[in-house]
């Protein structure tokens, strides 16, 4: 079965829900004022089977211009439009407005009716026809078909109702496969079932028991129940009308505007880039209202600098939550004409220039293009994305066309794999010529030193933790960066800083040959070794971080010295079963003070166990041979 959802747009009092309980039975003007004042004034809804394997929910609109909101919220996600215009007044001023609206909205398909063509003569009909056509020039609607009936006498329903069902025949099925998406456009309670919402599928499915994302308020809801045009259903697939049992909320907390939608898409923000399309020239800084999905969100629209009015920041009042490519309308805040459309882009950065990069992407969704789409938000990010992550920017592309457009960028070399994650290849070179020039500073300034900390350097590049883990680990296999002690050096740099470093451990191993339990600070280092005092501490700091030199508390010992110390103790523990900090202290002829850093020492390094005030021997130190 294919399902389509068909929108009703037209001037007040032309006949709009007449027509649809003609064709189907119903009728949409469910509230008591309607009934009572002969207007629609809230949306209304219908079921019409256009054959076997056809059906079409249908989506009714008031047309007065004091309920233009509610109009605007049942026409983003419709795939066809009935345009209804009565034989007796011909084009008027709402009908132009619909028109414009459904244009901008990016509808492409739809049918002209004329109604009430039994208050008028033949004569009559023929010039509102001919008057239709002129003025549909350049429309979506210019080659649209025409179908004349009477509501009242129900003439012209059987021409009409094939021209729809041949008409929805061509339009393509909407992507069952693709993300669940739903804009919620009523909300209501059923007694003992709790809260209800509809809404039209604009892609996807979902089922009985499974669980969606409510958006903006990004909670998670259970479905209980569904229903799809009147009947109950186990799921719910795109293109249908539905009607879902929420759990996991209240009443109270939905209305219309939100959002249904899988947990892995849709972005959230107050400010969005747009695409725009004006009907006239708009100032910086206007307040304005946005009409996208079932919501209208105010906020002001701001011009980028040094650009034209083509693409623009939308700050709203309120977060909405969207995707890449959605389309919406912008009416004035206050008289509330209709200024234009836009086409979301992504959620804007912190910057009033219209990069390059997001130029790119701008033309990018604008023509659909789903790989330039995905690679535009990676080129202007500095950051890794995961797969999750590129799917959530993708708007609400299938999963398989995400995985295709990453697998032909991959192997066009645009975009590199690092781990699990993704980056672009330009961001990746620019990265390493950052953390390039960060090194080649360092060393420029400190050349005795054998390097910057990673910790150092990725808060220079102002990187999380994992993603400069990740690019260290690549920087690391391709030669850009070499890392010695957790200190990050450029390769020809640690070449000459290792040799320098050898050198110095050579000059230290032939000082400090019998020098003993002494203190080896950096004056006594500089008259051993005899190197200029501006290099002294920093070759007292490589001999500590190559372990040539060992801290024991506030000395700085010869790593050989302390050596023959664990060769001792493990010759006393031959005889002897337990060892005291006094005892260590007779057998090194030294003080209190120093035996008990050793000692400690001793401890950490496993030779000896604490039991109290006492030390016994671990397997290491009796294993032990110089």
């Amino acid at each position: 079965m294919k399902y389509v959802i068909i929108g009703t747009a037209g001037h007040v009092d032309h006949g709009k829900s007449a027509i649809i309980k003609a064709l189907t039975g119903t009728e949409t003007d469910r509230l008591k004022e309607e009934q009572m004042r002969g207007i629609s004034i809230d949306l209304g809804f219908a079921s019409l089977s256009l054959g076997d394997k056809l059906k079409a929910g249908i989506v009714d609109v008031p047309g007065h211009e004091r309920f233009l909101k509610n109009m605007l919220a049942g026409t983003g996600g419709i795939d066809l439009a009935m345009l209804v215009i009565a034989a007796d007044e011909g084009i008027m001023p709402q009908t132009k407005e619909h028109l414009a609206m459904l244009q901008l909205y990016g509808i492409r398909q739809g049918i002209i009716v004329i109604n009430k063509i039994d208050k008028v003569d033949g004569e009559w009909l023929e010039l509102v026809e001919e008057e239709i056509r002129e003025y549909m020039k350049d429309t979506f609607l210019q080659a649209a078909a025409i179908c004349r009936v009477s509501a009242i006498t129900g003439e012209g329903f059987a021409g009409l109702k094939a021209s729809l069902a041949e008409l929805a025949e061509k339009i393509p099925a909407r992507d069952s496969t693709a993300p669940f998406r739903l804009w919620i456009d009523r909300v209501f309670t059923v007694k003992g079932h709790g809260a209800v919402v509809t809404g039209s599928v604009l892609s996807g499915q979902a089922g009985v028991g499974d669980s969606l994302l409510l958006y903006p308020a990004e909670t998670v809801v259970r479905i209980r129940g569904l229903e799809s045009h009147g009947e109950k259903a186990g799921n719910i697939i795109a293109g249908q009308r539905a009607a879902i049992n929420l759990t996991g909320i209240e009443q109270e907390q939905l209305s219309r505007g939100m959002m249904l939608s899988a947990s892995t898409r849709g972005e959230i923000s107050c400010l969005w880039d747009v695409a725009a399309d004006w009907r006239q020239e708009v100032e910086n800084g206007l307040r304005v209202r946005l009409h996208l999905g079932t919501g209208e969100f105010l906020g002001r629209i701001y011009s980028f600098k040094g650009t034209d009015n083509r693409y623009m920041r939308l700050i709203l009042e309120q977060p909405l939550a969207a995707g890449a490519g959605d389309r919406g309308i912008i009416r004035l805040y206050s008289p509330q004409h209709l200024l234009g459309g836009v086409t979301l882009i992504a959620p804007g950065r912190n910057t009033r220039r219209l990069t390059a990069a997001r130029a790119a992407l701008a033309a990018a969704v604008a023509c659909s293009d789903e790989a330039a789409s995905l690679y535009y938000r990676l080129a202007e990010s500095r950051q890794l994305l995961t797969k999750e992550e590129i799917k959530r920017q993708s708007g609400y592309l299938p999963d398989r066309a995400v995985n295709q457009a990453i697998e032909r960028l991959t192997a066009a070399e645009k975009i590199r794999k690092l781990d699990k994650s993704y980056i672009a290849t330009v961001v990746l070179e620019r990265l390493s010529h950052t953390v390039t020039g960060i090194l080649q500073d360092y060393h420029r300034r400190d050349p005795d030193r054998n390097g910057l900390s990673k910790e150092i350097v990725r808060q220079k590049m102002s990187l999380g933790e994992k993603n400069f883990d990740i690019l260290l680990a690549c920087w690391l296999e391709t030669g850009v960066v070499v890392i010695d002690g957790g200190q990050l050096a450029l390769k020809n740099h640690a070449e000459r800083h290792g040799g320098w470093q050898q050198e110095v451990v050579a000059k230290a191993a032939v000082a400090f040959e019998n020098i003993g339990l002494i203190n080896i600070d950096p004056e006594l280092l500089a008259q051993k070794i005899g190197l200029p005092p501006d290099k002294i501490k920093v070759a007292h700091g490589e001999l500590v971080r190559a372990g040539v030199l060992i801290k024991l508390g506030d000395m700085f010992v010869y790593s050989k010295t302390i050596q023959n110390i664990v060769q001792l103790i493990h010759t006393y523990f031959q005889e002897k079963e337990t060892l005291t900090v006094a005892e260590l202290r007779d057998i090194l002829n030294t003080s209190r003070k120093i035996a008990v850093p050793i000692m400690e020492y001793l401890d950490m390094n496993k030779y000896t166990i604490r039991e109290g005030d006492i030390r016994r021997p671990s397997r290491k130190i009796m294993d032990f041979s110089e």
